[in-house]
């Protein structure tokens, strides 16, 4: 008697792993694999939107004919409220007016029409992200790059303060003259983000590249970089 009830728990056990077999491979076949549409940003020194009066390094602070950079003894004053300036120390140790450059590249993005093996799908209920990558193709940027963050957000957004922006992920600084390419680091939700923007594939969404420079003087050169990404696609 205990050998037949042993046999049938085990009879019951291989059904329930063939089973649960059966539904793990039903699950991944219901899957469809796709590219995410590589968007390409190009950081160009040339359209930065340097301020009057920081083409050059201007030592400041105590001591020196500039001790407010937002109040310089000659000249107009920049605006400091559009693109904030202070008086920091540079890589040199010495004090000099500093502002930061807040630069801003929109790309649009639209599954329906860059992603054809959507279109096969009656609906999609879920995106999952298996990897999204970056690589530097052009690097004559004399300075470095700092982390660029990157955003999804409503078709017409164009920088991360616009309504209904999100952030999605970062790609870590580059040095200048360097031509890496890795993997970019998402936020915890960041499926989650992507979903807000793919429930109606037809959409268009904005795919927006961010960064803040610390400059002191005009740089020269620019940053061309593609980011592009594995997604698959559940209905």
């Amino acid at each position: 008697m205990r050998r037949t009830i042993v046999a049938f728990l085990l009879a019951v056990g291989t059904v329930s792993v063939g089973l649960g077999c059966d539904k793990i491979i039903s699950s991944d076949v219901t899957e469809t694999p796709f590219d995410l549409p590589s968007k390409s940003y190009s950081f160009d020194s040339a359209a930065f939107p340097i301020p009057a009066g920081i083409t050059s390094e201007v030592p400041c602070g105590a001591g020196q004919l500039v001790t407010d950079c937002c109040m310089p003894p000659v000249g107009p004053a920049p605006d400091c409220n559009a693109t904030p300036i202070a008086c920091q120390q540079n890589e040199n140790g010495v004090s000099v007016c500093t502002a930061m450059v807040t630069v801003s590249q929109s790309q649009m993005l639209n599954f329906a029409q860059e992603a054809p093996e959507l279109n096969s799908l009656p609906s999609v209920i879920n995106i999952k992200i298996k990897r999204i990558s970056y690589v530097v193709m052009t690097n004559t940027l004399n300075i470095d790059l700092p982390d660029v963050e990157l955003f999804l957000g409503p078709a017409g957004a164009t920088k991360p303060s616009d309504s209904g922006v999100v952030k999605f992920g970062t790609m870590p600084g580059i040095m200048a003259g360097t031509m890496p390419a890795g993997d970019v680091v998402l936020v915890r939700d960041a499926e989650s983000v992507l979903g807000m923007f793919t429930r109606d594939l037809t959409a268009p969404i904005s795919f927006i590249a961010s960064t803040t420079l610390t400059v002191t003087h005009s740089p020269t050169g620019r940053i061309d970089l593609t980011v592009s990404g594995k997604l698959a696609a559940s209905l």
